[in-house]
């Protein structure tokens, strides 16, 4: 009833507004939002995948962090030999460019991954930036942020807004870039946009949120689901990699928990969520204060889906059409 409640909500928030354009499945209020259910019932592939996702999501559940960090670094997406993988050093941060051929110098994805601020690299944004290359056609940033519970709140996000800083800063005036996070990578990418406001920094033109973690208080979807993802062993110790990620600090502080941020400004976004996922009440919360707010936010919600669906990518007719749908929203805000 609550995940009901607040896709109701969110319906509700986007029909503020004196002029109205509705249609079956979509509706626009004068804000530019749109809460977009995809109704298309996954194939029986997509159906099998997701019992394997749900099992291995189990197993994982007693696994040790450092196990989850190898089992996570396992590239799944080929980079096809058109993309050539380029790295570097950024601020004292660990990058690698995904350059497909011809691609323009001046227009950039910054890829945040995701990983629960606990586990994932450079190997491992291999592969959601490789289906960003090589469906947009543009050069992929991805980077090597210090890892949770080593590195706890603020680490990550202090590499995250170096990098992204020093990026802009080092680009022709006419250069745009579109930011892409997913899960954890989401989090950091919104408290990012919030960070920015407060420093006065230079907005990207535009946003993407794959499962994005928008809330980490102790009421969130994503802490009361009791989320296999959460947990894992380390150092013979059981522990929640929320809780050792922000430590003492506040859990409304916007640049932990975005959705109580001012979002008065920031950039449109586009958000991707499965109906399945755990974080769906969190990430339906974002986009309808987003839009209360006078974000230009489109928020899809894909029926029997489940978090960060995305990366089956070719295996999954619907993560294909995800995929390829995110793609256009990255071309049209970063110009041809």
């Amino acid at each position: 009833m609550k995940k009901v409640y607040l896709f109701l909500s969110l319906v509700f928030c986007l029909l503020i507004g004196n002029y109205l354009v509705a249609s079956k499945n979509t509706v626009k209020s004068e804000s530019k939002s749109s809460l977009i259910y995809q109704n298309d019932k996954p194939n029986k592939v997509t159906e099998d995948l997701r019992a394997i996702y749900k099992q291995k999501a189990k197993e994982g559940r007693t696994a040790t962090l450092d196990q989850k960090r190898i089992e996570i670094e396992k590239q799944l997406v080929p980079t096809p030999s058109n993309i050539k993988i380029k790295g570097e050093t950024i601020e004292g941060t660990k990058v690698e460019w995904l350059i497909p051929d011809k691609s323009p110098e001046d227009k950039i994805i910054f890829y945040v991954h995701g990983g629960g601020w606990s586990r994932g690299g450079l190997r491992y944004s291999r592969n959601l930036g490789t289906i960003l290359a090589r469906e947009a056609g543009y050069r992929v940033l991805t980077i090597q942020y210090r890892l949770s519970p080593e590195n706890p709140f603020p680490t990550g996000l202090t590499d995250v807004e170096k990098v992204y800083s020093s990026l802009v800063k080092n680009l022709s005036p006419k250069s745009k870039v579109v930011i892409v996070g997913d899960s954890a990578g989401g989090n950091l990418t919104f408290a990012l946009l919030n960070q920015l406001k407060t420093l006065n920094g230079k907005y990207p033109s535009a946003v993407v949120g794959i499962s994005p973690a928008t809330d980490l208080t102790k009421e969130s979807q994503l802490y009361t689901s009791d989320f296999d993802s959460i947990h894992a062993n380390y150092h013979g110790n059981d522990i929640n990699i929320i809780d050792t990620y922000v430590g003492n600090n506040d859990r409304k502080n916007p640049l932990i928990s975005p959705l109580y941020g001012d979002l008065k400004g920031l950039p449109p976004m586009l958000i991707h969520a499965g109906a399945r996922e755990e974080l769906l009440d969190d990430i339906l919360a974002y986009a309808a204060e987003a839009n209360f707010q006078g974000v230009a936010v489109t928020c899809k919600v894909w029926r029997g889906m489940f978090h960060n669906f995305q990366l089956m990518d070719k295996a999954s007719p619907i993560s294909k059409q995800a995929n390829t749908e995110i793609a256009q929203y990255i071309k049209e805000h970063l110009g041809n």
